[in-house]
Parts: C-alpha cells; sequence; structure tokens
C-alpha cells in the first residue's frame, strides 16, 4: 500500500503471530528461516477483480500461518483451530455438534468421524502451505513431490519384532534411560556437561560426569537395525534392485510383510526387524522436506511423536549415497520423579 501512495517510500510491517507469542512467552522463540509471498500481487493489469479486496494496510495474522503442530514439554500438542468449527486441544479432537442447530457447541470427535477428521486435519498442514504462495527459485528439475508408495504397513507377530512375544516387551519407564543419559541426546548442546569452574577457569570442584558418553555411530545404528537396510540401490530397466555386499543380518525381512503367527521363539534366536524403503521419484534440486508423523492413539486420541535429529554420519561402504541423515522418532514419557524418557519406535535414515 505504502508503494501506492509514495513510489518512493517503502515501510516493513511486523506482526508476531500468535505461536510466535508463544513462544516468546515460554522463552524459546527461534527465528530461522525468513520467506517472501505474492499472495496480495497483481501482475496482470487486465485481472478482472474488485482491487479494493487485495489491498491491505496492515499485516495480520492467519490460520494458514500454522504448517507444523507444535508440542509443548509435556509432550501434549498446542492448542490449534483446523477450522471455524474444530479445535485440536491436548490429544483431542473437538468438532461442531452437528445435533444442535440453535447455538455452536463441540463435542469430541470419536468412532468413524476420527478418521475421517483426522485424514482432514493432515490434508490441512499442506493447504495452509500452498496457501502461503511462497517464492521460490527456479528449480531445474520441476517442483513435482511424488514418492514410490504412500503407505507403509508394519505387521506385529508373536515373533516379530518381539521373539519373546509382544506382552513380554512391556517395560517400567522408571527402568528406562532418562534424557541425560540417553546416548541419542549427548551430541546434543542442551545436553553437555556443563562442571562450575572458578572465575580463572579452574575446576570449582570434582563432579562425575554421569552421562552416557557414547554416541551411536553410523556402525552402532547400522549393527541395531540390521546392516541389509543400508545397501545401495541401483535402477535398470526401470526396476530398482538393491546390490548385496554379503555379511548382512539373515534375520532381517526386508520389504515383505511379515505373516507369522508361529509359536513364541527361543530369546537366544536373532531379532526379527522390518524395514521399508520409501524413493523420492519426484522431488526439487535440494530435496529440502517438512516431515511430521502422527499416531490415531487408542479411544480416538491423536498423538504426534517427537523427532531426535541424530545428525549426519559419512558411510564409505556407500557408493551412491555416502551421507545419511539419521532421525529417532518416538513418544516422551515421565517417570514417578517427573523426569522425562524418550521411548524410540522408529529410526529414519534419509539419504
Amino acid at each position: 500500500m505504502a508503494g501506492i501512495l509514495d513510489s518512493k517510500t517503502r515501510f516493513v510491517d511486523l506482526i508476531v503471530t500468535q505461536e510466535g507469542k508463544r513462544q516468546i512467552a515460554s522463552g524459546k522463540l527461534r527465528a530461522e528461516y525468513a520467506s517472501l509471498s505474492d499472495s496480495q500481487v497483481f501482475y496482470d493489469k487486465n485481472e478482472i477483480g474488485n482491487v479494493s479486496n487485495r489491498i491491505y494496510f496492515q499485516v495480520m495474522d492467519s490460520p494458514n500461518n500454522v504448517i507444523v503442530l507444535e508440542k509443548d514439554d509435556s509432550g501434549k500438542m498446542i492448542e490449534f483451530n483446523f477450522s471455524p468449527t474444530g479445535s485440536i486441544v491436548g490429544n483431542d479432537i473437538f468438532d461442531k455438534d452437528t445435533t444442535v442447530t440453535s447455538s455452536l457447541k463441540l463435542k469430541a470427535v470419536t468412532g468413524n468421524a476420527f478418521a475421517s477428521t483426522s485424514e482432514s486435519i493432515m490434508s490441512s498442514f499442506t493447504e495452509h502451505f500452498d496457501a502461503q504462495q511462497i517464492l521460490s527459485s527456479f528449480e531445474k528439475s520441476g517442483n513435482e513431490f511424488e514418492l514410490s508408495t504412500d503407505r507403509v504397513n508394519f505387521a506385529i507377530s508373536n515373533s516379530v519384532p518381539f521373539p519373546n512375544g509382544p506382552h513380554k516387551e512391556t517395560i517400567n519407564v522408571n527402568d528406562a534411560e532418562p534424557f541425560f543419559l540417553d546416548s541419542k541426546l549427548t551430541h546434543l548442546e542442551s545436553f553437555d556437561f556443563l562442571p562450575p569452574v572458578n572465575m580463572d577457569g579452574t575446576p570449582y570442584g570434582r563432579y562425575e560426569d554421569i552421562r552416557s558418553l557414547k554416541r551411536e555411530t553410523l556402525s552402532d545404528i547400522k549393527k541395531s537395525l540390521g546392516f541389509e537396510g543400508f545397501q545401495d540401490s541401483s535402477t535398470q530397466d526401470g526396476i530398482r534392485k538393491r546390490r548385496s555386499r554379503g555379511n548382512f543380518r539373515t534375520d532381517k525381512v526386508g520389504d515383505f510383510d511379515v505373516i507369522n503367527r508361529k509359536k513364541l521363539r527361543s530369546a537366544s534366536r536373532s531379532n526379527l526387524k522390518q524395514y521399508k524403503t520409501v524413493y523420492f521419484d519426484k522431488t526439487s534440486d535440494q530435496n529440502n522436506l517438512v516431515m511430521q508423523i502422527f499416531e490415531d492413539g487408542p479411544n480416538s486420541k491423536m498423538f504426534k511423536l517427537d523427532l531426535i535429529d541424530a545428525g549426519s554420519f559419512y558411510d564409505n561402504n556407500s557408493e551412491e549415497y555416502p551421507e545419511k541423515r539419521i532421525f529417532y522418532a518416538g513418544k516422551i514419557y515421565f517417570d514417578d520423579l517427573n523426569v522425562p524418557t524418550f521411548i524410540n519406535l522408529f529410526t529414519l535414515v534419509l539419504e
């Protein structure tokens, strides 16, 4: 608008969104990226439409600003209004009660309505991103995004992936490693060992570092997950193949569904683990991704899994994709002392 009133003057009007205000209040505001949009710009002087509807005198907050659903320190999702009559509060979904016509009454979404509503919530995030109309650089490979599959299934049976059966894998959260003892977190600055020192730098006292100092290496991760999932792939005549290099675990199931209803196996046997490979058939040059993982929990609850960035690893044995970026996906539980613990469910290897 400033350019219309005075072509030599420009004003930059900034506001903090509701999510930004929440982060400021909690001391966790992080401005890491900036983007430009042309959603209110006319390029064709012959465009038909009411210009007055697209002239904004000041910047405003919009529901489209919510692209990533945030969580608080307790693991619950921040309240999110996915429609004029629908909201997520904690892990519950509320929407308009259609049986009440005289007023607006919200009720918890359950049953078949929960499945359809949760799917619409998932699609709303990409719709919000598209509505931003963010300006981007020209991509030689195009701006299409297509995966080799849009669905991945894992099967749980008496012996897969638990050799003694699922009911034997129940643990007390008090016995799990807390954040400060978890080897998946020791490489992060938030979990550095910071013993106090004097003004001259000498130790203030004797303090023991009780953390797990052994950061998981790529070899450790391969040993835990199975080497076969890290083989390079090649494409011949449009068919993807994986090159075998030997010395791989023989208990890997690979990209095959597990149908196993056998009796419980001996605990001395190797533990079967499944893995799935998803290819980016079409993507941008940089392949920058925004990823969120949600769980449709029991009793019509929605949970968002937490992600830990394990960092990048260089695999000397991989010819095509030597760099591996690894993430741990799981849930946070609190023990009897209210100490948080991370329980790993999935390991994502991006290359």
